[in-house]
């Protein structure tokens, strides 16, 4: 029963998570994104993050409440530029 609800708390949580796509300029191997992964990782409210080197985009999902700026901010730290994408 204890596992049924946690798992049905955790999916709730996804379910009303934010995403947002970032085009991250500069990257050029899987070092890159890796590093940008771990950066945004580390973003306060980030659940979960897939960066693709082929379309140099990050998939950010995070709670509702999180300042985008500090996901731009984040990605600044790898030494990369990003920028919001529709």
């Amino acid at each position: 029963m204890v596992r049924v609800l946690l798992l049905l708390i955790f999916c709730s949580r996804l379910a009303f998570a934010e995403e947002y796509k970032i085009y991250v300029e500069g990257m050029h191997c899987p070092l890159c994104t890796a590093m940008v992964r771990k950066a945004l990782l580390k973003a306060e409210g980030v659940k979960s993050v897939k960066v693709t080197l082929k379309d140099k985009i990050a998939r950010v999902k995070c709670e509702d409440n999180v300042v985008k700026d500090k996901l731009l901010e984040a990605v600044a730290t790898t030494g990369y530029s990003g920028v919001f994408v529709p």
